[in-house]
């Protein structure tokens, strides 16, 4: 028994699934000039270094969460680096670090590899600038 076929043409325009598009940049956040050409020893380096780490999770994890409270105690750290030592600089860059590595996914590796590169920076170099001397 023959059939007769006809076509739907008005479902023609629709796509079969929809799936859901991250709108995750390809470009990173920072070019490796940017993140290599500041001392991060100087204050000025410093607050760039903690302003980038800012500008590279609330891009990837939004404003919420506990990014903000680890930037803060890293900032702390910082600042009080010359009083107390290094061991508070270096408890507070390991936390964030460890929050960084637990949030990376293949969109934001690169991007985040730099947060991780710039955080480095920021709680090596001062130490390592004090025992060159």
């Amino acid at each position: 028994m023959g059939r007769v076929i006809t076509p739907d043409f008005r479902n023609r325009g629709k796509a079969a699934h929809r799936r859901r598009v991250l709108s995750v940049p390809t470009e990173p956040l920072f070019s490796d000039v940017e993140i290599w050409s500041r001392d991060y020893a100087t204050t000025e380096g410093m607050v760039f270094g903690v302003c980038a780490l800012a500008a590279i999770l609330s891009r990837h994890l939004g404003r919420e969460g506990q990014w903000p409270t680890l930037l803060v105690g890293l900032l702390e750290a910082v600042q009080g680096q010359q009083e107390a030592g290094g061991e508070k600089l270096t408890q507070a860059a390991r936390d964030l670090k460890d929050m960084v590595l637990s949030e990376t996914t293949r969109e934001n590796t690169q991007d985040f590899s730099g947060a991780l590169l710039i955080t480095d920076l920021i709680e090596y170099t001062p130490r390592y600038r004090a025992t060159a001397r």
